[in-house]
Parts: structure tokens; C-alpha cells; sequence
């Protein structure tokens, strides 16, 4: 008999007990599958987070690409623009230490056209003073064309001097 009473309180305390093992299993289920979502939300955002960090990354080193390629680019005109100016500048110095050389014989050339200039003009004379004189007896726009005329084709006449000389 004892055992049936054994059997009996020991229902008894298992059915007094069972809304707390119900509780209690519910509850490490719930703590489970809590701990479960969480670790999952953990290694979604973290995935996220290193999805968006490569994505700034990336952002980043193109950035920085494309502002090398530029000061590049830029490095290179400059370079490029100061060796032609330099070039240039030897180029210049080279002919003008030439030139330098031929300055005595240019002079001379200046002097001899001066004085054929000269000779010519003063053979010319009259016909200089008639164009001034005509110059003169003018008025309005028509004094400043002939005036000009009279100034440009003086400069030609004396310019072509070597051309016209026999020899």
C-alpha cells in the first residue's frame, strides 16, 4: 500500500508541478530561439556593416585613383609645357648668339639703304614736294587717304631702292 501511496504523492507532485516544467521548458525554448534570431540579426548586421565598408572602400580608392590620374595628368602638362619653354628659350639664345654676329655686317647693310636713301630722295625731291603740296590743298577724309597713301607708297619706294639699282 505504500507504494500506491508512493505512486499517488508522487503524481500528485508531478501534476502540481507541471504548469512550472511547462513554464520552464516554454521558457528555454523561447531563450533559445531568442538567443538563435539574435545571433542571427548579429551576423546579418555584421555582414551588412562589411558589405558597407567595402562599398566605402571601394568609393574611397576610386577617389583616390582618379585624383592621382589627375595630379598624373597634370604633372605631365607642366613638365611637358616647361621643357618647351625651354627648348624654346635655347632656340631663341641660339639664333640670337648668331644674329649677334651678323650685327656688323646688318649695320652696314642699314648704312649703305641710308644713303642710297638718301641720294634718292634728294634726286626726288621735287616730286616729293608736289605730293606734299597736293597734300596740303586737300581737306577732310580725303587729306588723311591721300596723306596715308602718299606715306605708304614713300616707304615702298625707298624699301625696293636695291631693286631698282643696275648691278
Amino acid at each position: 500500500m505504500i507504494g500506491i501511496i508512493r505512486k499517488l504523492l508522487n503524481m500528485f507532485t508531478k501534476l502540481l508541478g507541471l504548469p512550472y516544467i511547462v513554464i520552464k521548458k516554454t521558457i528555454e525554448v523561447l531563450y533559445k530561439a531568442i538567443k538563435e534570431i539574435i545571433n542571427i540579426l548579429i551576423k546579418s548586421i555584421n555582414k551588412v556593416f562589411y558589405v558597407i565598408k567595402d562599398a566605402v572602400m571601394w568609393i574611397i580608392n576610386t577617389i583616390i585613383k582618379v585624383i592621382s590620374a589627375i595630379l598624373s595628368t597634370f604633372n605631365k602638362v607642366i613638365f611637358g609645357i616647361a621643357s618647351a619653354i625651354s627648348k624654346v628659350i635655347k632656340a631663341i639664345w641660339k639664333y640670337f648668339v648668331i644674329s649677334i654676329k651678323y650685327i656688323p655686317s646688318i649695320l652696314k647693310g642699314v648704312g649703305k639703304w641710308f644713303i642710297a636713301a638718301v641720294k634718292e630722295s634728294i634726286a626726288q625731291i621735287f616730286t616729293l614736294l608736289g605730293f606734299f603740296i597736293a597734300w596740303l590743298t586737300l581737306t577732310g577724309s580725303a587729306k588723311d587717304i591721300v596723306g596715308i597713301a602718299i606715306l605708304i607708297s614713300t616707304a615702298l619706294w625707298l624699301l625696293t631702292i636695291g631693286l631698282r639699282e643696275d648691278g
